[in-house]
């Protein structure tokens, strides 16, 4: 039988250029340039139309009988905050239609699987990276053993070596790290393939820890699988992205859609459900016409090494801290610096062997959005770098909008309330008034549509497949979690916005941003006077608001309730959902259910898959040797002899 690469090379072989792919195609020919074009065309097309839609009909209801000052703010809000929100609409649209009626979805979003053999073997010699920082050395050993001994039980394990970069800088976790790194590898078959290494200074951050291991061994590698300390990824799901990338030479980085591991934390377990439901579609319809100038999220990702080290080492970024020096949020315009050099980035959006840690507290999610938000917001002194592709700076201006969305959603409350103590209604009652209520109701019912479409979609995805249903707990079960996540996010989004928003204004106008903090994985509980000093304003912006609206205009305080009240319930809100609720069926994921053996070695209150870890051992010595081979002295962590 011959294969898929076999019959598209003989249905054109007039039109193959001089490097072997088809002219008129992307880098790795496996996709037509125009007719990526017209996808991007056609998304263009559909998202303007709706955003100008939305313009127009705001207008009307709020502006048909004049515009004073607060109408004309919130009508500039609500501009800066739709694009974000349209967009979203359409990936999650698109990506529901393909999930659906497509035959194969992931080949119609990422066509260079279709030249990939499922049994190919693996040549040549490839690495695993993890980078650290103050983690909690049990919880990174956990997670290396499993993806090791997930490899081993394919028959290519030994074609993978594993690199863990730490950057920590505490002495007592250095200790730690150290000894037990040195353990596990002292039980291994052959030790030599774990390479640990730390660096004095964490110069460059992550990005300059990776940067720092392909200057000294990318030569030796023909792929990078990059990890974060809490990522896990089974050995079937890294063969396949390393057949892909053998199969595809002009493929520079292939992204996993990277799910929840099970989370113990009411906030964890809302988050993680809420995240899976809108992850696919929205993923599978953004990769549709992002094609082959797709997105790399830092981590579970594979990359080609010595094309990574030659084309994507970061510049600094211009002016003073804290928006200039250092890049943040590194991954994004890494893979812009990869399409300008030539190579496809592409996501495979399907749920298959990729993991990580989703954030178990309000809190912590709240310090890892805001580093977030800082790196973001360097983009706005990136995206005019000259020779940057289209849709690269497209990816960075959309990467711009998603923080940007939050001050002008804040903005629009308060020129709300400002509105609120002047003309007695925003509908005009005279001059069509019941045109423009009837307009004002269904402009409503419609942005609510917009704005939670991702997760619908996802939703309906899962609720119209079965056997999606029953991975999930059954249906009951399902929409019991779906219930309980929408209440959830009604109390969520409203906290984060407002923090995004005060940071903003911190970081612009005081100048004052955030560093690269570890993070806090474990989940400890929050306290009461940890959330009020973190969430204090939020609460005190909640009862300034209803208090303007209780004054100004009681009947509308009735549909400011689910916002007012997130504000007011903040604090309580952040202390509540850090307490564990593992034991509750709501807002199970499948790997509950039915856990792989590598979500089962990683995951507290999981059975093992196997025997006890291999770095649960007597901690064995530890030397430094300042040598450079494999197994020896740029693995800090070789067993004394």
């Amino acid at each position: 039988m011959r294969s898929d690469t076999d019959l598209l090379q003989a249905a054109t072989p007039s039109l193959l250029t001089a490097s072997g792919r088809r002219a008129g195609t992307t880098p790795t020919g496996s996709q037509s340039i125009l007719a990526l074009r017209l996808r991007r065309v056609a998304m263009g097309a559909l998202t303007l139309s709706t955003y100008a839609a939305l313009s127009y009909s705001f207008a009307q209801v709020i502006g048909g009988d004049g515009w004073s000052a607060p109408e004309l703010a919130m009508f500039v809000c609500f501009l800066v905050s739709s694009p974000w929100i349209v967009l979203g609409f359409w990936n999650a649209t698109i990506g529901f239609a393909l999930l659906r009626f497509a035959k194969d979805p992931v080949a119609s979003v990422a066509p260079c699987v279709l030249t990939t053999r499922v049994d190919a073997p693996v040549e040549g010699r490839h690495a695993i990276v993890m980078c650290i920082r103050h983690e909690d050395s049990a919880r990174v050993v956990r997670r290396l053993d499993a993806i090791m001994a997930s490899l081993d039980a394919t028959p290519f394990g030994d074609r993978f070596d594993l690199f863990v970069l730490s950057d920590s800088q505490k002495p007592e976790l250095i200790e730690d790290e150290e000894a037990a790194i040195s353990a596990w590898r002292a039980g291994l078959e052959d030790p030599s393939r774990v390479i640990y290494r730390r660096r004095d200074t964490n110069e460059g951050f992550k990005a300059g820890n990776i940067r720092e291991f392909l200057d000294r061994w990318a030569d030796r590698y023909e792929v990078m699988i990059t990890l974060d300390a809490d990522s896990v990824m089974s050995g079937a799901t890294i063969l396949r992205l390393v057949r892909i990338m053998q199969a595809n030479p002009k493929l520079g980085i292939l992204q996993t859609l990277v799910v929840g591991l099970p989370a113990r934390t009411v906030f964890g377990r809302a988050f993680q459900f809420g995240m899976r439901a809108s992850m696919r579609s929205y993923s599978m319809g953004a990769a549709w016409w992002s094609g082959d100038c797709g997105p790399y999220w830092g981590h579970n990702a594979a990359i080609r090494a010595k094309a990574f080290r030659d084309h994507a080492r970061l510049p600094q970024v211009p002016g003073a801290a804290p928006l200039g020096g250092d890049v943040l949020s590194h991954d994004l315009y890494e893979a812009v610096l990869m399409r300008k050099a030539g190579y496809e980035v592409r996501v495979l959006p399907e749920e298959s062997g990729s993991w990580e840690d989703n954030p178990a507290t309000l809190t912590e999610f709240i310090r890892r959005n805001l580093r977030w938000c800082q790196g973001n917001m360097q983009y706005l002194r990136l995206i005019g770098s000259p020779g940057l592709p289209f849709v690269g700076r497209v990816n960075l201006l959309i990467a711009i909008l998603m923080y940007l969305g939050a001050p002008a959603w804040m903005g629009f409350m308060i020129a709300g309330a400002a509105q609120a103590w002047g003309a007695p209604t925003l509908i005009p009652v005279s001059g069509g008034g019941e045109f423009s209520l009837t307009l004002g109701t269904v402009l409503l019912a419609v942005m609510m549509l917009v704005l939670f479409a991702p997760k619908i979609m996802g939703y309906l995805d899962v609720a119209l497949r079965p056997a999606e249903s029953r991975r999930y707990g059954g249906v009951p079960v399902f929409l019991g979690s779906v219930a309980a996540e929408v209440s959830f996010g009604l109390l969520f989004a409203p906290i984060v916005s407002f923090t995004v928003t005060a940071f903003l204004f911190r970081l612009f106008v005081l100048r004052r941003g955030v560093g690269w903090a570890a993070q806090n994985r474990a989940g400890d509980r929050v306290g009461w006077r940890e959330s009020a000093a973190l969430l204090w304003p939020a609460t005190a912006f909640g009862c300034a608001l209803a208090l303007s609206f209780a004054l100004s205009a009681p009947a509308v305080l009735f549909w400011a309730a689910p916002v007012v009240a997130s504000f007011l319930l903040a604090v309580p809100f952040a202390v509540l959902t850090s307490r564990e609720s593992s034991r509750l069926r709501i807002g199970a994921i499948p790997e509950e259910a039915n856990p792989p053996a590598e979500v089962r070695a990683v995951s507290e209150g999981l059975a093992l898959a196997r025997k006890p870890p291999r770095w649960a051992q007597p901690l064995s010595p530890f030397r430094f040797d300042g040598s450079e081979k494999p197994g020896a002295g740029y693995s800090a962590a070789a067993p004394a002899e």
